[in-house]
């Protein structure tokens, strides 16, 4: 429209153009309408579902926080199937294996932490349930499975992994391992300014090489 000489030949120029157009005009309209609309709907419908699961989590620490001898083994598996995408589905899992162990259920426990390594979101939680599984199998005499376990790349639960390793490579009799492991937590637990009271037990337990 640069070519025309004048504002009022522009405009009849721009009126001439919606008069043929003003189809294709509606429907990119419409359309662009819609995506606010369907943007705002899903904005919506994602907070409700945060606010709905986080409903779910509280009821389900309320039955633990008042050690009923109630299973949460339903609500759990309702905050898995509807909700895995929240924090809150990694928790209850957590929660629910904690609850197992003390039941003496621990194959399906093992299942909640194996749960939350593979489906949950927050890695913090993925660490702490991959130590706590190790922990767990290493307990059921499952000492190499339970290695196998910890080896993946520890982010900052580095100090955690390695005192659980040397717990494991106690329990396997690999004693010069299990100093070597312990004194790289020890390491890793100076650095970030942890207590590492009981650690330091354990590792004068094993003596000098």
């Amino acid at each position: 429209m640069d070519n025309y000489e004048t504002e009022e030949q522009q405009v009849e120029a721009i009126k001439k153009w919606l008069a043929e157009n003003y189809k294709m005009v509606l429907f990119l309209t419409i359309i662009g309408l819609g995506s606010i609309v369907g943007v705002q709907q899903w904005k919506q419908a994602q907070t409700v579902k945060a606010q709905t699961a986080s409903l779910e989590f509280d009821n389900i620490l309320q039955v633990v926080k008042e050690n009923k001898d109630e299973s949460i083994n339903q609500q759990v598996e309702t905050m898995l199937n509807e909700y895995p995408d929240y924090p809150y589905a990694a928790l209850s899992a957590m929660l629910e294996a904690k609850q197992l162990i003390e039941a003496g259920k621990l194959a399906e426990a093992e299942e909640k932490f194996q749960w939350v390594i593979t489906n949950g979101k927050a890695q913090n939680l993925q660490h702490i349930s991959r130590v706590r599984l190790a922990t767990l199998m290493s307990a059921q005499g499952k000492n190499e499975q339970a290695l196998k376990v910890l080896n993946v790349d520890q982010g900052s639960f580095r100090a955690s992994y390695l005192e659980v390793k040397g717990d494991i490579l106690v329990a396997l009799k690999r004693v010069n391992e299990a100093r070597s492991a312990y004194d790289q937590a020890l390491e890793a637990y100076a650095a970030i300014g942890a207590n590492a009271q009981i650690l330091r037990v354990k590792r004068n337990d094993l003596g000098n090489s």
